[in-house]
């Protein structure tokens, strides 16, 4: 009998313990949950990101990348899905013309296997300092640039760009 009380009284107080922890837990959520209530209230709404603000750009760093030459250029990000859905569809793209794919992130060993087909795919850093150097800001984002590096067209599908890059 004796250890059917002490066993009861474990059990009691794990319990108790137990509702302490519980309570402890949720006032934290409550804390964080007005943490963010404020930081959406100061972040503000989004901006809609419209890649035909990137026409008419000229980036030395593409013209660099291309090597004088037009060209349809790809940027992906591996932790997009759209990216990943897109990709055969840009291969099929690059066989028409001139192409080449810029891979942002890490590992971008599964998108660049996806990649396999277009001629020249830039990952790590190079990849990063071209995105950066054009302003990308959403994935996946295609260009077609001709051979000073001047953005002649943008779009967020394969299927926005003609066919085949233009001879300049």
């Amino acid at each position: 009998m004796a250890y059917l009380v002490v066993a009861l009284v474990l059990v009691a107080a794990l319990c108790v313990f137990q509702l302490l922890v519980l309570f402890a837990v949720l006032r934290r959520l409550r804390e964080h949950e007005s943490r963010f209530e404020q930081l959406a209230r100061s972040a503000g709404p989004m901006d809609a990101y419209d890649p035909n603000e990137l026409v008419g750009r000229r980036v030395p760093e593409l013209a660099a990348h291309t090597g004088g030459a037009a060209r349809t250029v790809g940027f992906f990000s591996v932790g997009c899905e759209a990216c990943h859905e897109q990709a055969p569809e840009f291969v099929a793209a690059a066989a028409a013309g001139d192409a080449s794919a810029v891979v942002v992130g890490s590992p971008a060993s599964e998108l660049t296997g996806l990649l396999a087909g277009v001629p020249t795919v830039v990952t790590g850093d190079e990849g990063d300092l071209l995105m950066k150097a054009v302003d990308i800001r959403a994935f996946p984002t295609f260009l077609q640039v001709d051979g000073d590096g001047v953005i002649l067209r943008a779009g967020i599908a394969v299927a926005e760009l003609p066919a085949a890059t233009p001879a300049l």
